[in-house]
């Protein structure tokens, strides 16, 4: 792309659609921070550990490889401050669930920097600094006057939760498939089981839950002409959802997200589902909450390595048969060939079974579900932290010069020196690198840029 105010040109070595301008390259920068604003609107200053809670989850991957393999899942604000630099992969919400970051789960970790400035700094006025979401905490993102790095802060040390239930989704794998999660691959409606008794309160495909072969529904990526599909993807980050959608489109290996696999309820008809694995922890108790049609949308059998939708209906009318065959004889007989299956609850259940709960007998075995889940019968909020205050986004729309500068200035005296002078070396460092363009008559490209700053973080 030529800039006509300096004179470059571009290379004969490189097409237009591989360079781009320094106010192009800003840009872009500036639109990543405002999606990261509207993906992340809450305000990263406070960690809820030790709260048990039903909140927002993020497994750190990074920390995980560096702990031998532990299940580490970490809360809102610490996936901001102290995480943001690792692999991460969200889980969405967890039922009482404390935070692991800064405990000694991560013992080959950091304490976490927020409870560190929080057990360091005295209560001051609150600072209207704007917060700078980066893997390295600072005070100027927040009230108090100490600022650190992680390379600075104490090993983690604080006691881990014995309540935390994990499962594979801390690995990175979903669903009964174990499939390994990517956003940007990741063609196919999930359902969360509202229980997780068993499961963790895993995430499953439609597919899997009526128990089709994996993949059943969803064109291969390498259907049609023999080409890699997998090659037309975008890569994850910006608008990397709405390219996958216009991929999808034009390659068509996608079903409509909107249109159930088939024989699965219509996704309007139910308010949660429960997997079979936990109906099946709880068969007799489930068995008798199914005789609630005013609670209950449905009931749908779990078979294994189906193919088809006509295979799958052939099999659900042989297993009524059976089942009908074995309640004419005995009821022994009935359990016995039990078949596993999910259940699909209508919106508003808890009210129903709030109100069923106090109808029941003792010695009922919903009675017992209900009273060992508590939330099956009350609304079951998802914590989350306090949204961004009005000062903090405008000071955030601002330039990235404004932030920094602003930033800088709340530093400690000698911390602000030493910012200075690292920028007066970038700044060089910058010169010369821009210069080699120039005199070359080349364009910069993307790649070159992040190659540049790459090799200063390095440094």
């Amino acid at each position: 792309m030529k800039s006509e105010s300096s004179g470059i040109v571009p290379s004969e070595s490189r097409s237009d659609d591989e360079s781009v301008t320094a106010v192009e390259f800003l840009e872009n920068q500036l639109k990543l921070e405002k999606e990261a604003r509207e993906a992340l609107p809450y305000e990263p200053d406070t960690c809820t550990y030790p709260q048990a809670l039903r909140q927002l989850v993020f497994a750190c991957l990074t920390c995980r490889l560096a702990n031998d393999d532990a299940d580490i899942g970490v809360c809102y604000s610490c996936l901001i401050q102290c995480h943001s630099t690792h692999e991460l992969v969200e889980l969405f919400s967890k039922r009482n669930f404390v935070c692991d970051c800064g405990t000694s789960k991560m013992k080959e970790g950091k304490a976490c920097a927020i409870r560190t400035r929080q057990s360091q700094v005295k209560e001051e006025p609150p600072s209207q600094i704007p917060r700078m979401r980066s893997g390295s905490f600072s005070a100027a993102a927040s009230s108090g006057s100490i600022s650190f790095s992680s390379k600075e802060l104490p090993l983690a040390s604080d006691i881990e939760s014995l309540g935390n239930n994990y499962n594979q989704n801390f690995a990175g794998h979903f669903c009964s498939c174990s499939v390994l999660y990517n956003p940007v691959l990741e063609t196919q409606t999930m359902h969360q089981c509202y229980l997780g008794d068993v499961c963790g309160e895993d995430w499953f495909h439609q597919e899997c839950i009526l128990g089709y072969k994996p993949g059943a529904f969803v064109k291969s990526l390498f259907e049609g002409s023999g080409e890699n599909k997998l090659d037309d993807l975008p890569p994850p980050g910006v608008d990397a959802a709405s390219e996958t959608v216009a991929k999808i489109a034009q390659t068509g290996f996608e079903n409509d997200p909107e249109e159930p696999v088939p024989h699965f309820p219509s996704l309007d008809s139910f308010g949660e589902f429960i997997c079979w694995k936990c109906v099946n922890k709880h068969n007799e108790a489930f068995d008798e909450l199914s005789r609630h049609e005013d609670i209950v949308v449905c009931q749908k059998p779990h078979f294994t390595d189906v193919t088809s939708a006509d295979e799958w209906a052939d099999r659900e009318a042989e297993l009524e048969t059976e089942q009908l065959s074995k309640r004419q004889k005995t009821e022994s007989n009935s359990k016995s060939s039990r078949a596993p299956y999910s259940l699909f609850l209508k919106e508003k259940f808890h009210v129903r079974l709030a109100l069923l709960k106090d109808q029941l007998p003792e010695s009922s075995s919903l009675c017992k579900l209900l009273r060992n889940f508590e939330f099956l019968t009350v609304e079951d909020p998802i914590y989350q932290p306090e949204e961004e205050d009005v000062v903090s986004t405008q000071a955030s729309e601002g330039s990235l010069y404004d932030m920094g500068s602003t930033a800088l200035l709340a530093l400690p005296l000698p911390q602000a020196l030493e910012g200075l002078e690292a920028y007066d070396v970038m700044k060089e460092k910058l010169r010369g690198f821009f210069k080699e363009f120039v005199d070359q008559k080349k364009v910069v490209t993307e790649d070159e840029v992040r190659d540049f700053f790459g090799k200063m973080k390095k440094e």
